[in-house]
């Protein structure tokens, strides 16, 4: 029996939000703290019992519809009171306890609390979009560490690292004992303790570093943060150079006069954004109208890099009248709508609209003038022919047809009329990156920049893109991975390659196929090369030294510096992944036996009646729409979820399980170098096996003291891939594992799960590797799950009603 105060009820309504229930929205928790409030002055002072919060909370919840029955109310007011109890109905304890206290109402999980981690424990999770905490629930603890975390408000789940979870104080345990933590635990607390145990070496041996040891890992310590110094500092200035390119484009047009649409630029050289490397010398950039150009290369080789130099306009020469859009990443979450989002991203239509409404109002204010006649005509006729400029402009650029044209883009990616009126801070980050594609297409710019456009979309949204760009009568350049799209698309394909941009006219089988023929040619006269010069050289080696053949050696020693020098033909088709076998396991690894689901009986299932099983010879691809159920299977598969009937769920418990996630930083750490990163995962592992791991997928030893945070996309994926296979497992589970992945790579992908004896379940929408490496295809669409032989059968399946 305690005595609560008032002055805690703000804490309380935040308490509440952060529980974030889905059936509670912003004026229903005020109301209900609100009420409380009054319940609690009518008792004047008298103790308050946790019966008394549940009573009051579960009355409220049925009065105002929250919920249906005296069960539900009583559930939903115990979930309440927990967070009122938890984080704002405080004793009346002195001000500095209460101080005390506030502060230390979370705390991050490191490795000694980790125990008190349990399935379906709410708890804090950052989300690696924003870095911002939201509410979640635990969904699964992995083998590799890693906690998968359903977040509340969105209902999308992420697997985070153990130091982005936080839980409150009173549910922390110490990880050597199973006693509750009675005292608060600081978080600078905690900071003592890292620094103690970074002073202790983490090869399992529990000693005491060495001075010396200690000296080279404060020096090392002393490099990773110089070189996220570093970073922060290329990014500040990316940010500054996107504000500074739409301030240079503005200028333009108002002072320039449009040239033309050719883009051709000598001698281009580029380096990478801190300078340490050279990307680009003496190139030569050609863009032309009507020009869909496919920009291929490796991974880490500059595609990106060059984009942003474009966008930027940081080519010398590149005119600035031209508008470039470079869609690169998702829009920032706000309070508009998708609709007023994507409208709002025509700056040059909003500036316009709005110094027209200013012109034409101090017009009419100007006619009501009575000293009309003192007015300067000169002034009058600036203003008349300006207003003509900018109703020009703004018929050029079809401004009067905005919202229609916004929503046609939305509805084909993927909106309905209803999503396009929703805030995008409620959207996850795959649907943020089709709103920033669709504000790119609205404003259809003089050379469109499309970096991997397709990473977000379904079958039916990708088939929509490539019928509108067909369509696209301005320049066009895209960096994909899907060889499907690019033949659709382009008309043209630029390789960039040995510092250099190589042109080549048709789609990307036309280049592959003229590629193979240039490579076939180069290796024959490198080898006639080769072997005429040994040859000569041989005769010079032999004879140098005899005076009767002293003329023949000078003319032969002549000749060989004559020659042109023919390189090495570099085939970037040599790289390979090796995916560690492991021993087979009998029978089912998973499966499961007539199962239902559904996150909310009133909204009805998700999936119905589901009978699927995966054994060690499977390589199944599943296909499905956005919010058909993919993500929802696999999480029932890997025992995330649990079936809502009698359906049974079936796992081997002897297998392990590799989870690869499409969103890097959910399972990377940013802030690490890899060889640290594996090694703080794999404590046992030595730094020589896990540089050798490494290697095998293509992560050469120049990388693995870089911040993973300053590595490609393509990179950094193939780090993931490090990181689950190291454990061996038995199944693969890989949602979108082709994104950020480089054409090359993705061919050394599915040579290696091709050569590999463990089993494969994998989400997709890349249609070649769907059909490489799939044997049997998942259906998913409208609740069910078919199981077909072939991808077409599939697909007609899974999209039947898009």
């Amino acid at each position: 029996h305690t005595a609560y105060d008032e002055a805690s009820f703000e804490e309380a309504r935040e308490a509440m939000e952060e529980l974030a229930l889905p059936e509670f929205d912003g004026p229903v928790l005020r109301y209900v703290a609100k009420s409380l409030a009054i319940d609690l002055k009518k008792t004047s002072g008298a103790s308050l019992t946790p019966a008394m919060v549940n009573k009051s909370i579960g009355e409220l919840l049925c009065s105002f519809g929250v919920v249906d029955t005296a069960e539900e109310a009583l559930e939903l007011s115990g979930q309440v009171s927990e967070g009122l109890g938890g984080a704002g109905l405080h004793k009346n304890d002195s001000k500095d306890e209460k101080e005390k206290k506030k502060k230390t109402e979370w705390v991050v999980i490191d490795k000694k609390s980790k125990g008190a981690l349990q399935v379906g424990m709410d708890c804090m999770a950052k989300y690696f979009e924003d870095q911002r905490w939201y509410a979640a629930t635990v969904e699964a603890l992995m083998t590799s560490g890693d906690i998968m975390v359903s977040f509340t408000e969105y209902g999308n789940q992420e697997t985070v690292p153990i130091s982005w979870i936080k839980l409150p104080v009173h549910e922390i345990r110490n990880s050597g004992t199973t006693t509750l933590l009675t005292a608060p635990v600081k978080i600078q607390q905690i900071k003592k303790d890292e620094k103690k145990s970074s002073n202790m070496a983490d090869d399992g041996s529990n000693r005491a570093l060495s001075k010396r040891e200690i000296r080279a890992l404060r020096q090392k310590q002393k490099a990773l943060e110089a070189m996220r110094r570093k970073r922060e500092a290329v990014q500040r200035a990316e940010r500054e150079k996107r504000e500074e390119a739409m301030r240079t484009y503005l200028e333009s047009i108002r002072t320039a006069k449009k040239k033309g649409s050719e883009v051709h630029v000598h001698n281009f050289s580029m380096f990478t954004p801190d300078g340490s490397a050279q990307l680009l010398e003496s190139a030569e950039l050609k863009l032309s109208p009507g020009k869909r150009i496919g920009l291929i290369g490796r991974n880490g080789i500059g595609k990106t890099t060059l984009l942003r130099h474009i966008s930027n306009y940081e080519v010398p020469g590149f005119p600035t009248y031209l508008r470039v859009v470079h869609v690169q990443q998702e829009c920032r979450g706000d309070t508009r709508s998708v609709l007023e989002t994507v409208i709002a991203a025509d700056v040059e239509r909003t500036m316009l609209m709005q110094e027209e409404k200013r012109l034409t109002q101090e017009s009419k204010a100007k006619e009501r003038d009575a000293n009309s006649d003192e007015k300067d005509p000169s002034n009058a006729a600036d203003e008349s022919g300006r207003l003509e400029e900018i109703y020009e402009r703004l018929q050029e650029i079809d401004a009067w047809k905005a919202e229609t044209r916004a929503a046609n883009i939305l509805s084909g990616l993927g909106f309905s009329p209803e999503r396009q009126q929703i805030s995008t801070k409620s959207l996850s980050g795959g649907w943020r990156m089709r709103v920033s594609l669709a504000c790119a297409l609205f404003v259809g710019p003089d050379i469109l920049l499309l970096d991997e456009p397709t990473n977000h979309l379904d079958f039916p949204a990708v088939i929509w893109l490539q019928k509108y760009l067909l369509k696209y009568t301005k320049t066009l350049v895209i960096v994909s991975h899907d060889r499907h799209f690019l033949n659709h698309v382009t008309t043209d394909i630029v390789h960039l390659h040995n510092k250099s941009l190589n042109y080549y006219k048709g789609d990307y089988d036309t280049f592959d196929k003229v590629r193979k023929e240039q490579m076939l040619a180069q290796k024959r006269a490198y080898e006639a090369y080769e072997a005429k010069r040994k040859h000569m050289q041989e005769f010079i080696d032999k004879f140098r030294f005899n005076a009767k053949r002293a003329s023949l050696v000078q003319s032969r020693i002549k000749a060989l510096e004559r020659m042109e020098k023919i390189e090495a033909v570099e085939d970037e088709s040599l790289l390979r992944f090796e995916l560690p076998q492991v021993v087979k396991i009998e029978g089912n690894m998973v499966s499961l036996d007539n199962a239902d689901f559904g996150y909310d009986k009133r909204k009805g299932l998700i999936l119905r009646d589901v009978s699927v099983c995966v054994h060690s010879e499977s390589r199944v691809g599943i296909l499905g729409g956005n919010g058909a159920g993919k993500t929802t299977l696999i999480k029932l598969l890997l025992g995330a979820l649990e079936p809502s009937n009698s359906g049974r769920c079936i796992r081997n418990r002897s297998i392990r399980i590799g989870v690869f996630n499409q969103h890097h930083n959910d399972q990377l750490d940013l802030e690490m170098t890899p060889l640290d990163f594996l090694k703080n995962k794999f404590k046992k592992a030595t730094a020589d096996q896990i540089r050798s791991h490494l290697s095998r997928y293509g992560i050469g030893s120049a990388l693995h003291e870089q911040l993973i945070g300053n590595l490609s996309g393509g990179q950094q994926s193939r780090v993931a891939f490090a990181l689950v296979t190291y454990p061996q497992p038995h199944l693969m589970v890989m949602d979108e594992p082709t994104n950020h992945l480089d054409i090359e790579t993705i061919d050394a992908l599915v040579n290696a799960l091709n050569g590999w004896n463990g089993a494969v379940l994998f989400v997709s929408h890349d249609q070649y590797f769907l059909e490489s490496v799939g044997k049997d295809f998942w259906g998913v669409s409208e609740g069910r799950v078919k199981q077909f032989r072939t991808f077409k059968e599939a697909k007609q399946f899974s999209y039947s009603n898009k």
